[in-house]
């Protein structure tokens, strides 16, 4: 038994090590590939780095403060009837919504980390606790995407209430695991002790953020050059029938907004919306990457939170459809 996961790991390191000799080369001997670098850092300065950066410090610092817990004391009844969870996570909910990617996981992950919360509930706030934000998807989506704040808004409502419905079902998820009670008050830092805290992590987890999101740019393009997505892409396509919508849901499903920005390109369809929050909903790779980071630190299980964002994309779709149907 032994022998078989040496064996493993002997494999998951020597699959890595050729996989980055491989992007090392292509890097060299193809300047175009250095560009796709340069495009997925630039959506970074642009988009994600001033949104999420302050976002970042605020969350770390609201987490340590005396007030949030009397918050999820308040919220205990409604997180533990709905969500089998203890009230902080409706806190990291709340956080989480207004924040976006990947903030919602970090917090479940801190909050596992400080012991707040039970293993089992980290897995059921993985589930509920991962969701982009309104500023994302109704301004940059709705507003300059598609040029339709009302757009942005139905996706915004699609995705709040997706993420619901899935934490939801994952509260049966070992539902004899009852909520851990907040009793104990943690140890206070010193304000100094939680800013500069607060500075560092987040900056190194906005730094992370930056290099996945450059890293799956560069992995796209190297799969769409070297014609490794052209089966899904045709498969995809007779399903929709639609070039642009099948692109954006291609590309969508490595990393969102490169997604989104194709998918615009065919204009506001019966489709359109549904395609669009399933993409949110997801997340795409990137994001999950992103999320990972965070999740396994505390070591919360991998398969749960990426079977919920499947479950999440699905229902995002449904739910998508039906107003898509009804008003567009």
């Amino acid at each position: 038994m032994l022998n078989v996961r040496f064996f493993a790991l002997k494999l998951k390191d020597f699959l890595a090590f050729i996989f980055l000799v491989f992007i090392s080369v292509l890097l060299c001997v193809d300047r175009r590939y250095s560009v796709s670098i340069l495009y997925g850092i630039e959506l970074w300065i642009a988009c994600v780095l001033p949104a999420l950066l302050p976002y970042l410090v605020i969350s770390s610092i609201l987490s340590s403060l005396k007030t949030t817990r009397l918050l999820a004391l308040k919220l205990s009844g409604l997180s533990k009837r709905f969500f089998n969870t203890n009230g902080l996570v409706c806190y990291a909910f709340i956080i989480s919504i207004i924040s976006g990617y990947p903030i919602g996981a970090k917090i479940v992950s801190d909050l596992r980390l400080n012991k707040l919360i039970s293993q089992t509930e980290a897995v059921r706030a993985s589930a509920l606790c991962s969701t982009s934000s309104p500023t994302f998807l109704i301004l940059s989506i709705g507003g300059i995407t598609f040029d339709s704040t009302t757009f942005g808004t139905t996706l915004f409502l699609c995705h709040i209430l997706s993420a619901i419905i899935t934490g939801f079902a994952f509260s049966f998820y070992k539902r004899g695991d009852k909520p851990t009670l907040l009793l104990d008050t943690p140890k206070s830092k010193t304000h100094e002790d939680v800013f500069s805290t607060s500075i560092y992590n987040s900056v190194i987890s906005v730094l992370v953020v930056g290099g996945t999101i450059a890293l799956f740019y560069l992995l796209t393009d190297v799969l769409l050059n070297l014609n490794v997505l052209s089966p899904f892409s045709f498969i995809i396509n007779l399903a929709i029938n639609n070039k642009s919508l099948s692109d954006g849901l291609l590309l969508g499903l490595f990393e969102c907004t490169r997604g989104v920005k194709t998918l615009a390109t065919a204009g506001i369809t019966k489709l359109t919306l549904p395609i669009t929050a399933f993409i949110c909903g997801f997340g795409g790779l990137s994001v999950i990457a992103q999320s990972l980071t965070h999740l396994m630190k505390a070591k919360i299980k991998t398969a749960p939170f990426v079977f919920s964002k499947l479950l999440c994309a699905v229902i995002n779709f449904i739910l998508g459809l039906i107003i898509s149907t009804i008003c567009f």
